[in-house]
């Protein structure tokens, strides 16, 4: 099953780097070469866009928009300048399929390896039928696997990277979350620690959202409103996932054989579903997914964790530097300038 969520389609970072260096598949990397040239080659500057009268003005607010967000996160929250968002390219459908893989009797998930980004706990196809293909193999090794769509990536700013027409027709609110929160992979970004950059770009793009939107409509406006419950709804759905894998980890930490594990959790999992009901009537927001609804696995719910796993600690961080979303920003690139990992600040198999 394909779903659509705010979290899962608001970025996924494609190991572009590895495409000149001959790591992994070649014929994998060769067919992200070629996606990634024809989205180049078909963008259009975005001052073209705007001039061109043949195109909705609702579009043009949109972009403008934009324009306005990212300003914002370079100027006032030191977000890394790039020239991303300075095109536009009109596309169908979503721009990628994503799939994570996990093991079947823990919560242990599956790795690809690349130069530069090193490893990356999901793999994203240009295309349906390269996703489906990639899938049956990695179910045919025994593993849970999880696909989803997105309508937008990140090239940690190595590229220029377009305003997908995919990413419009959001409201303010969640249009400034998701642009923020890819801005800050092309700022901040933790070689093979794939948990801790998608949890710090969640609480940036939350956080980074509201301190925007309260400049640009006003503290009391109705977009920071929306903006405040998005980020409440995703600090109630990182406690249920946080509470459910430790209740999953737990369960396969026992001594029943593979076998019974694979039987057993069945159980778990519609337990899960019913849990996830009782909090549903809580959300202020229609970001998260009917996870009630879904045939829940190991890859479901650790593609959930990855960006939503403890998002308290960074609300800690937020509190300790004075309610300063700059100096959050700037204490974690200078972890990234000394070469440490963020370990004493954990973000990822902790």
């Amino acid at each position: 099953m394909f779903i659509v969520t705010r979290k899962l389609t608001q970025l996924i970072l494609i190991p572009l780097a590895a495409l000149s260096l001959g790591c992994g598949s070649t014929f994998y990397l060769a067919k992200l070469g070629w996606h990634q040239a024809s989205v180049a080659f078909h963008s259009l500057p975005i001052q073209e866009v705007l001039e061109n009268p043949s195109v909705d003005s609702s579009v043009k607010e949109e972009i403008r928009f934009i324009q306005e967000v990212k300003r914002y996160g370079e100027e006032e929250l030191g977000l890394k300048r790039t020239k991303s968002y300075t095109t536009y390219s009109e596309v169908e459908g979503p721009i990628l399929y994503v799939i994570t893989a996990c093991e079947k009797d823990r919560l242990q998930l599956r790795t690809w390896r690349f130069p530069l980004v090193g490893e990356v706990a999901y793999k994203g196809f240009f295309t349906l039928k390269d996703a489906d293909r990639d899938k049956r193999s990695l179910e045919g090794k025994g593993l849970d696997t999880f696909v989803q769509q997105a309508c937008a990536y990140s090239t940690l700013g190595w590229l220029r990277d377009p305003i997908y027409s995919s990413l419009l027709g959001r409201s303010h609110a969640a249009l400034a979350n998701l642009i923020l929160h890819e801005m800050t992979h092309a700022t901040v970004y933790f070689k093979g620690e794939t948990g801790c950059n998608e949890q710090l770009a969640t609480f940036m793009g939350n956080r980074g959202a509201i301190a925007f939107l309260s400049e640009r409509f006003g503290a009391d406006s109705q977009e920071v409103r929306e903006a405040i419950a998005m980020r409440e709804d995703d600090l109630l759905f990182s406690r249920w996932i946080d509470r459910s894998c430790a209740r999953l980890s737990s369960f396969y930490a026992g001594e029943l054989p593979r076998e019974g594990k694979l039987r057993e959790r069945e159980g778990i999992f519609r337990s899960l579903k019913e849990d996830f009901r009782t909090i549903k009537g809580r959300f202020k927001t229609d970001c998260h997914p009917g996870l009630d609804r879904l045939d829940l696995n190991n890859a479901t719910l650790m593609a959930y964790w990855q960006y939503l796993h403890d998002l308290e600690r960074f609300e800690v961080l937020y509190q300790g530097s004075g309610c300063d979303v700059r100096k959050v920003v700037e204490y974690f690139k200078e972890i990234r300038r000394s070469g440490r990992k963020p370990f004493g600040f954990p973000c990822a198999g902790d």
